[in-house]
Formats: structure tokens, C-alpha cells, sequence
């Protein structure tokens, strides 16, 4: 497509808010506003206080987005929104703002699935039309895994738009394993980035923690039983060691890490030696982890099959892959001016849509 396409989509399906705005694939402003402070001391997301945040400073972002990309209102084609999966309360804020700026400026909705978005987000471009990773373009298919703090599942791409799930958490997903465990460690929230940085300190064979359902032939995942395991662990290492506890938590973390790590590995190099993908595709929260993408860049060297993760910035929730999922949805036609018949999904799934 040669025409200019300008897409401004808002995300608010969790904790932060953030709103982007894309010519085509390519990246003209992406505004992000964390909560992390405000939850960090409730040790996890609270909804309502997410949905105060989302209403105190979407309209911000959106100023800024604009500003940033030096467009107008006259300029864009269409709004992208996240209408699920997510927290119910936030969702409601970025769809209730999305409808009332396409009907304001009579734009066409695109509501996204937010998975899809950090399916994508790998493709991602700067405002020069450059990928923000050296990737190359591969035909398809493609195999996809999304790592977050509410979703652990294996995607085979058949297109862009088209996706089967070939497995997924049966419980707790990847981030929040990390999240839950760091909490039994005492090191807060968000666990990830916290586990990830102790880890560097500590000796990854160290403690014996399981791989879940590695013998299973299926590519469904589980974090449960390695949670307990930890809960199990840390309780009679802190009975032992009582104020020396702590010298033992980089160990920890680092063997905590690499368990995830193996966990996730096992089934995606299953999956991708029985499919034969052209290529995979990582996202999510949890795909920032720099040790769990040498181990995966290892693994699938050796496969001869080209894995990709994300610009880490994008790793996280951000508006950029909703607008890029919105513009791939805007090509097919995939939009409506019935916006009233849009409501917050807050389980969607990636092989859920408006338009199936």
C-alpha cells in the first residue's frame, strides 16, 4: 500500500496508559504513562486505582502523541483501541475515550486485541521505515509465543490476522510466576525486572526447581506447580538460614530464572520442530528477560529457524503494537462506525473477534 496511513491507538488494558501514533508500520510517537509507583506498594495491580490513573492522564498522552508526531486531527484515519483481553475497569477508560474521539472527529473504530498486539510487535518500524531489530522478512508461516504477566501461548501465524492457538498456561502465566515468587523473596513488584537483575549475581544450578509438564507431548504450559515448589523452598530456607537468608537470593533468583526459562524453551522448540515455522516471533512483558532470549537465540540457532524479540521498550504494554495490529486490521477492512456496538472483552482470546 503506497498511501500514507495514519493510525493513533490508546491502550489502557492494565497499569499503564499509553497512547501511539503510526504512518503505515512506522513508529511517529508512542506515550507511555507507568502506574508501577502507585501499585508498588499493594504488591500487584489494583484495578480501581488503575482505572484513576488511566482517567487522570489519558487525555495527556493523547496531547502529547499528537504533538509529538506533528499531526492534526484532520490527518488521521482511523482510532485503534485495546478492547480486550485486560482489567475490565481500565479497558472501559481507552474504549470509552476511543468512541467518543471517532465520533467527535468521525473516524472508524478498530478495536485490537491486545495479545495480537504483542504478537506483532516484533515488526514494529521507526519514523525512517527502518525495524527497530535486525530482522528480515520471512514468508509464512510463522510460530509466535506470548510471554506476559496474565498470558503464557504458543501461536502458529498462518497470517497476519489469522491464528490458532497450539498451547497455553493452564494456571499462572510466565510474569506471573516471576511476580509471585519475587513476592516470596521479599524484592516487590514488578518481580520481573527485580528477579532478572539479582539473577546476574547468582549461580542458575544452584537450587533444583522443577520444569513443569516438560515430559507432557502437548505445548500447554504450567507455572503452578513451580510456584508452590518455591513457596516450599523459600519457607525452609528461611527457617534455616534466618537472617542470612538473604545472601542466598541472588542463587535463587538465577536458579528461578532459568527454570522459566527451560520451561518455556522445551515446549517452543517442540512446537517449532513438529510446525517447521519460517520463523518465530516472541512478545510480551516477559520477552524482555535478556537471559531467557540468549538461551531461546541458542537454542534455535542451532534449529536453523531466525527467533525475534521485540525493541525492549516495546516488550512492555504500549500503545505502538495496538496501532500496528490496528493498521493490519484497517488494510483488511477490519473497522466500524457502530462504535456503540463495542464493549470491553476482558477475556478475550487471540482466536476470538469482531470480524470472525
Amino acid at each position: 500500500m503506497n498511501q500514507e496511513i495514519f493510525i493513533l491507538a490508546i491502550d489502557t488494558s492494565c497499569d499503564d496508559t499509553s497512547v501511539a501514533i503510526l504512518r503505515n508500520d512506522c513508529v511517529m510517537a508512542n506515550i507511555v504513562s507507568s502506574q508501577v509507583d502507585i501499585h508498588k506498594e499493594w504488591g500487584g495491580v489494583v484495578p480501581h486505582l488503575a482505572k484513576r490513573g488511566h482517567q487522570q492522564y489519558l487525555d495527556q498522552c493523547i496531547e502529547m502523541a499528537l504533538h509529538r508526531s506533528r499531526l492534526n486531527w484532520d490527518k488521521i484515519h482511523a482510532i485503534a483501541v485495546t478492547y480486550g483481553p485486560g482489567l475490565a475497569p481500565a479497558l472501559e477508560v481507552g474504549l470509552q475515550k476511543a468512541k467518543e474521539l471517532a465520533k467527535e472527529h468521525h473516524l472508524p473504530l478498530v478495536p485490537v486485541n491486545h495479545m495480537e498486539g504483542h504478537l506483532l510487535s516484533c515488526l514494529l518500524k521507526n519514523s525512517s521505515g527502518n525495524y527497530y531489530i535486525r530482522i528480515q522478512d520471512h514468508p509464512l508461516p510463522w510460530l509466535g509465543l506470548t510471554i506476559s504477566g496474565g498470558h503464557t501461548e504458543l501461536i502458529w501465524i498462518e497470517a497476519i490476522g489469522t491464528y490458532k492457538i497450539l498451547g497455553r498456561t493452564l494456571d499462572d502465566a510466565a510474569g506471573e510466576a516471576f511476580d509471585k515468587v519475587a513476592r516470596m523473596l521479599g524484592l516487590g513488584y514488578p518481580g520481573g525486572a527485580v528477579i532478572e537483575a539479582m539473577a546476574k549475581k547468582g549461580n542458575p544450578k544452584a537450587y533444583d526447581l522443577p520444569r513443569p509438564m516438560h515430559n507432557s507431548p502437548n505445548y500447554d504450559f504450567s507455572f503452578s506447580g513451580l510456584k508452590t515448589a518455591c513457596l516450599y523452598s523459600t519457607d525452609s530456607l528461611k527457617q534455616q538460614l534466618q537472617d542470612k537468608f538473604a545472601l542466598v537470593v541472588p542463587d535463587y533468583c538465577a536458579s528461578l530464572q532459568e527454570a522459566i526459562a527451560d520451561t518455556l524453551l522445551i515446549k517452543l522448540k517442540r512446537a517449532a520442530k513438529n510446525q517447521q515455522p519460517k520463523a518465530v516471533l516472541v512478545g510480551g512483558g516477559v520477552s524482555a528477560n535478556l537471559r531467557i532470549r540468549a538461551k531461546f537465540r541458542t537454542a534455535f540457532r542451532k534449529l536453523k529457524i531466525p527467533v525475534y524479540f521485540p525493541y525492549r521498550c516495546f516488550c512492555m504494554d504500549n500503545g505502538a503494537m495496538i496501532a500496528l495490529a490496528g493498521y493490519h486490521q484497517y488494510q483488511r477492512g477490519k473497522i466500524t462506525y457502530n462504535y456503540d456496538t463495542i464493549d470491553r472483552v476482558p477475556y478475550l482470546t487471540l482466536e476470538q473477534g469482531l470480524f470472525t
